[in-house]
């Protein structure tokens, strides 16, 4: 039993040995209105108004190329209530292809845009996601699309 607590004890603190030298592995400058979630190592970032920007790695699953993802993710999200309202392909300045694809859909008594911009890189699927009040999304819009372009897997 004693064994057994010990063995327990070190795997919980390799874990979160892990986990401090953890992180996301990949970066991008935070639009000018955006304030770091300081508490976290996650890439997470939210404006005074409300609208959150956070960016999470997926395994690749099955391999597939980005039109595949895009399309997937349209998809998901029309089955789910989303109304898909814009979408813009880019090229980052590291020269990674990515697609943001914007969606609608009624939170309360507001419109509420969910953002999702999909990057593809080898068994990486890498997804930056905002979520806001459309209004305020929609004033944020040009900074984002901005910060998207200096994405890049570290």
């Amino acid at each position: 039993m004693r064994m057994r607590s010990i063995t327990l004890a070190c795997l919980a603190l390799t874990a979160l040995s892990l986990a401090a030298c953890g992180g996301v592995p990949f970066r991008m400058d935070a639009p000018p209105a955006f304030k770091r979630f300081e508490e976290t190592k996650d890439f997470r970032f939210i404006t005074a108004d409300g609208v959150r920007l956070r960016g999470r790695l997926l395994e690749n699953e099955p391999i597939a190329d980005l039109g595949f993802w895009r399309e997937a993710m349209k998809g998901h999200l029309e089955k789910r209530g989303f109304v898909f309202k814009d979408e813009q392909c880019f090229k980052t300045a590291a020269g990674l292809d990515g697609c943001t694809l914007d969606f609608v859909v009624p939170y309360g008594a507001e419109d509420w845009v969910q953002s999702e911009t999909i990057f593809v890189q080898g068994d990486d699927l890498m997804l930056v996601e905002v979520v806001g009040p459309f209004d305020r999304y929609t004033t944020q819009k040009p900074a984002l699309q901005a910060a998207l372009r200096t994405f890049s897997p570290k």
